[in-house]
This record gives C-alpha cells, sequence and structure tokens, in this order.
C-alpha cells in the first residue's frame, strides 16, 4: 500500500528539510511508484479475469486501494491549496484526514465483501481457480517489480522513502500469497484459493483500520507526542530572557499538523510594545517548525492561576 504521508507530500508540493539529490530521488520513486501501480491494476486485472482466482481477485483489489488512495490525496491537496479567505479563513487541511476516514471505511468494506465472497465461493463449492502461464507470469513479474523498487528505496537514508521501501515491501508479501495461493490451488487443494483471499483481504481490512484510526485521532485533536511537546518547550525557553515562566503549553493536532497554545509570563511592568514584540517573534519561530500549522502565544504577569480559570472546560 502507498503510504499516505508520503503521497500527500509529492501531491501537495509540501517541503521538508533534506539534501537535493535526496529531495529528486525521493520524487522520482514516487512517481514511479505511482505509475507501477497504474499499471499493476491493468495487468492484474487480466490476470484475474484469465484464471478465475480469488487471492488474484483480492491482490488487484489491493491495488485498486492504491490508486483509488492516491487520486483521492491528489484531488484534497488540490482542494486545500485553492484557498477561500472567507470561506475558510484559516484553510481546508483538516480535508486531508476527512478524506482518508472516508476512504478507510470504503476500503474495509470492500475488504470485508471481499471475505464474504471467498466464503461463498467454499460454501457454493463454486471454488475453480485455473492459474495458466499468462497470469502465473503476470503475477511474478508484479512481485519483481516491487521488489526492484523496494531495493532502489533502500538506498536513500531518508524518511519518506523509507517509507515507499517498507510498502512495496508489504506489497511484496502479499502479492507473494496471493500468487502461491492461486497457484497451489490450481494445483492441490482448491480451498487454498479463497484462505489466500481472505488473507489479503483481511490485511488490507486491518491496514485502512488503524489508517482510517490514526486520522480519525487527528481530526478529534489528539495531544502531540511527549518529544514533540518538549521540543516547542524548548523553542520557548531559548527564545528570549525577559521570559520570566512558560506557564502553560498546548500542542494537539490539527489535522495532520499540529496547534500550539503557548501562556508565557513577562515582568508586569514591561510596555506593550517589549510584550508584544517577544510574543510575536516566539509565535513566528514556533510556527516556522514543519509539523506546526498554527501558533497562540499568551502573555500574563503571573502564574498562580489555574489554566481552567481563563477558559472554559470543554
Amino acid at each position: 500500500m502507498y503510504h499516505i504521508s508520503t503521497i500527500f507530500f509529492f501531491f501537495s508540493g509540501a517541503s521538508t528539510k533534506r539534501q537535493p539529490g535526496v529531495d529528486k530521488a525521493a520524487k522520482w520513486l514516487a512517481m514511479a511508484t505511482l505509475i507501477v501501480n497504474i499499471s499493476l491494476v491493468t495487468v492484474k486485472a487480466a490476470a484475474a479475469y484469465l484464471s478465475g482466482s480469488l487471492s488474484i481477485i483480492s491482490s488487484l483489489v489491493d491495488s485498486t486501494v492504491d490508486i483509488t488512495s492516491g487520486l483521492v490525496i491528489w484531488l484534497t491537496a488540490r482542494a486545500i491549496k485553492k484557498r477561500d479567505p472567507y470561506m475558510y479563513p484559516r484553510g481546508r487541511t483538516r480535508l486531508e484526514p476527512l478524506a482518508l476516514i472516508i476512504v478507510s471505511v470504503i476500503m474495509g468494506v470492500a475488504s470485508v465483501q471481499m471475505v464474504v465472497q471467498s466464503l461463498e465461493s467454499v460454501l457454493r463449492q463454486t471454488v475453480d481457480p485455473h492459474v495458466d502461464l499468462i497470469s502465473l507470469f503476470i503475477m511474478v513479474t508484479t512481485v519483481l517489480v516491487k521488489f526492484i523498487l523496494m531495493l532502489l528505496c533502500r538506498k536513500f537514508d531518508d524518511p519518506s522513502i523509507n517509507v515507499l521501501a517498507q510498502d512495496h515491501r508489504n506489497d511484496c508479501i502479499s502479492n507473494i500469497v496471493a500468487l502461491l495461493c492461486a497457484w497451489a490451488a490450481s494445483k492441490f487443494w482448491i480451498y487454498l484459493d479463497p484462505i489466500g483471499a481472505i488473507i489479503v483481504s483481511v490485511y488490507i481490512a486491518i491496514t485502512w483500520y488503524f489508517t482510517g484510526k490514526e486520522h480519525l485521532a487527528m481530526l478529534s485533536g489528539k495531544s502531540a507526542a511527549p518529544e514533540f511537546i518538549n521540543r516547542i518547550v524548548k523553542v520557548c525557553v531559548e527564545h528570549d530572557e525577559r521570559i520570566d515562566f512558560i506557564d502553560t503549553v498546548y500542542v494537539y493536532h490539527f489535522g495532520t499538523r499540529f496547534l500550539v497554545e503557548v501562556h508565557i509570563v513577562l515582568d508586569k511592568n514591561m510596555t506593550l510594545q517589549k510584550a508584544h514584540d517577544i510574543s510575536e517573534a516566539l509565535q513566528t519561530n514556533i510556527e516556522s517548525l514543519d509539523e506546526v500549522e498554527r501558533a497562540f502565544v499568551h502573555c500574563d504577569y503571573e502564574y498562580s492561576h489555574m489554566p481552567a480559570d481563563e477558559h472554559k472546560v470543554v
């Protein structure tokens, strides 16, 4: 499965701090993966038609999932880039996790339907796979192409490319399972074919379940990891020596990125101009982090109050 964050990165034109050569290789590998996935849908459809194998059909569903998720992310990225400051004054970045939750539900239903179809074929005794040389060649070629892409990706030490390598490895495993079950069913025991289809379908369903769960948590405002919160605190502490205390720091998801709320304590005799300049500069520093979408810095002159005294608890 083509990893979601990687798809979004390349289709949205987002930027990360990486060497130019690595960035070029990453974009090339992402585009090569997309082209390969589109090609695999076509050839797997032919293999599924020729063989009638449920395992190969489930592998076709897996490839279709890749293309569908890529298309949804591409459309979502285009919608996010078309900003309307009146209708959406802070952008529409929450569209990404929302779209992926919808895709997760659709793909989960498709996988469950594939499992049901496999079980029905067993109960009705309609299992009849016939894997010929053409179908075998298509599936073997699929595994080889994915394996080569995995080796190419592993040559680069980059998080996004490493994700691609992991996805190609997973595709190799799922395609090998589908191939072996389809071939063994036609040679030894026909019920290995629906068993293989169920294994691949359950794998797809579980993968998309965790994808949907992850993005649902993002939409719900899940807190950032302690390591990233500590990073924000470090930025605040090192920002300006005139900051007396860091009162409160909230870092939570605002879609795929984070919204940061910081309360700092300054000298109560400081002028409004100085307090404004310090807090605005801190806000700019925090928002310069790639993971942060928006930051709010609140100035105070004491820290003895509780956070609930300033805002309602929701």
